[in-house]
């Protein structure tokens, strides 16, 4: 009888899945193909169906449960949904259906489409319900943190390319799978190099699909999936709190949650303010305030995860946006927001410490918060300078001293991670050419959104030769000791991506018939996860698309990450091999 309950039990479970698969397919082709009327009603009828199907399952398995309250809160968004129909089904049996009452206020003719996209939302909501218990099981498996990492970057990278491989998320119908490969993984990986111009080739779905990527990828699938997890799944177990501690790389195992809620919450707000600043700059620009909202929103969202995207054919150096010092500046401090780290972020109200027996406050910052700062500081400043030195009578010639300075000052900001430009790449001279590959080598700070390869590894790095010079075997700063671990790890990093990037180069030079300056800028730009370009990546051959794909994923993922996730954990030995000096010189 038992035997015969769990196979009844694993069917429906098969069946649910399927009618899942089948729900989400239909909703899909429904809005990612051009379908006629007749086409759009046999899909939105799967789509009822499923519904159907969903209720019929969640009433039978919520009054069977044996506990109605672990129910409800193992399966809190279906149950939350599951009630909201039955109310609504109460209020339309009295003549007072809350979904009609909400079409009539919008003005919308046919209600019938508005019960349809609240079924289509009803699906959409309950399979990442069970997504998320997944994610849990993932979580709690053995996998090691850095191939779930990666994991997570990869299905996220391959399910945005076959979104913007459907008919209505292009202008012309089609892209081909190197271009859609390309986008997603500039998005995923907040670069910002593009083949196909967003503004022009990409339909709203398409951009919308791009602005969902980047939102992804500069914070994280696996922090998404676990924001929402601790409000729909019922939080985090013990290993799970491990496997994100290993990934965050947060020492506090217990401030695991808060970190993550903080982390979601600091993004959404310095978004929107973002975008408020963005639209009222604009907003006298256009005659449709949604078309407005929009473009602010999309450039918040993209600088602030140091992406680089824009709906300008130009980038920022549209004739909308080109000399507009509140848009300008604005775009400037959310990517240096998004690339100083959250850590730095939300552990900013600590520096400042109050002292009653001395009746004063005295700023106190830890040694990686001052390394970020004066580094970041340094870098801003160096660039601007260079910026203004090599390009005044150049690619600044056209404009006055005072926009020289806000074009100098925002290529600098921008030229380290995000890779949004007032002027023209292509068009810099050799020696500011050349500072931009360092900038973009170098990248933003650790916990960001930003690549590259970090300031406080560049910081350790000259840190460490300074120790060489000195012959000193430690490396100190501000009476501080640093591990001998962190350094090896910081040359580690230096090094490898320093490989990366020449081999990048060296396959670059082989499928690309370019200049070695064109080939070395578009490397170290896509392993920088700028995004900056010289002109040639929309003229790639499909081997150099995927080689620069290749190259902007180690620059998303970490070079460090990719060794530690290919390579095999082994025992540690209890004894210690003779030595033998090696000459070098």
């Amino acid at each position: 009888m038992v035997k015969g309950t769990s196979v009844l039990q694993r069917s429906i479970r098969i069946f649910l899945f399927a009618s899942a698969i089948i729900g989400i397919l239909s909703i899909i082709i429904e809005y990612g193909f051009n379908l006629s009327p007749g086409q759009s009603e046999i899909f939105q009828f799967v789509s009822v169906a499923v519904v159907i199907i969903f209720f019929i399952y969640q009433m039978v398995s919520f009054f069977i449960s044996e506990s109605k309250k672990e129910y409800i809160k193992s399966h809190l968004v279906e149950s939350v949904i599951f009630f909201l129909i039955i109310f609504e089904l109460i209020l339309t049996l009295t003549g007072n259906s809350l979904l009609l009452k909400i079409g009539e206020r919008l003005r919308i003719k046919d209600i019938t489409y508005l019960y349809i996209v609240a079924a289509q939302i009803y699906i959409v909501l309950g399979v990442i319900a069970g997504t998320l218990r997944i994610n849990s099981k993932i979580l709690e498996s053995k996998i090691h943190p850095a191939r779930l990492f990666i994991g997570s970057f990869l299905v996220t990278i391959f399910v945005g390319a076959g979104l913007l491989m459907l008919p209505a998320a292009t202008t012309t119908g089609k892209i081909s799978f190197a271009d859609a490969l390309f986008t997603s993984t500039s998005a995923v990986c907040v670069t910002g190099l593009i083949t196909v111009d967003t503004a022009t080739y990409f339909t709203l779905f398409g951009k919308i699909v791009i602005l969902g990527l980047i939102q992804i990828g500069g914070l994280g699938l696996m922090t998404f999936t676990t924001f929402f997890a601790l409000f729909l799944a019922g939080g985090l177990g013990l290993k799970e709190k491990f496997i994100l501690r290993e990934m965050m790389h947060e020492d506090n195992l217990g401030a695991i949650t808060k970190v993550i809620v903080q982390i979601i919450l600091t993004t959404l707000i310095i978004e929107l303010i973002g975008a408020v600043f963005l639209f009222f700059s604009i907003k006298d620009y256009y005659t449709s305030i949604p078309q407005a909202i929009g473009i602010s929103v999309f450039h918040s969202v993209s600088a602030f995860c140091n992406a680089g995207f824009s709906v300008y054919t130009l980038n920022m150096a549209d004739v909308v946006v080109r000399n507009n010092t509140v848009f300008i500046i604005t775009v400037s401090l959310l990517i240096i927001l998004g690339g100083i780290g959250f850590t730095t972020i939300l552990n900013f109200h600590k520096f400042f410490k109050y002292y009653p027996y001395y009746n004063r406050f005295k700023v106190e910052i830890p040694l990686q918060y001052k390394m970020v700062i004066f580094t970041s500081i340094a870098l801003i400043v160096a660039g601007t300078f260079m910026t203004y030195l090599f390009e005044y009578q150049h690619s600044l010639k056209e404009f006055s001293t005072g926009e020289r300075l806000l074009h100098s000052y925002f290529q600098s900001v921008s030229t380290r991670t995000a890779g949004f430009n007032t002027i023209d790449i292509s068009q810099l001279t050799m020696p500011t050419s050349l500072f931009y590959i360092f900038l973009m080598f170098v990248g933003a700070s650790p916990g960001g959104t930003g690549g590259g390869i970090k300031t406080t590894t560049f910081a350790i790095f000259i840190l460490a030769m300074a120790a060489l010079f000195k012959n000193s075997e430690e490396i100190n700063l501000k009476r501080r000791k640093i591990p001998t671990e962190i350094v090896k790890r910081a040359l580690m990093i230096f090094l490898l991506s320093v490989l990366f990037i020449l081999i990048g180069i060296f396959l670059l030079s082989l499928t690309e018939d370019k200049s070695l300056l064109d080939l070395s800028f578009e490397a170290f730009s896509a392993a920088g996860t700028v995004g900056l370009s010289r002109g040639i990546t929309p003229y790639l051959t499909d081997p150099g698309k995927f080689i620069m794909i290749f190259l902007m994923f180690i620059g998303r993922v970490g070079p460090l990450t990719i060794i530690f996730a290919m390579s095999k954990s082994s025992e540690a030995k209890n004894y210690k091999l003779p030595e033998e000096n090696v000459s070098l010189l």
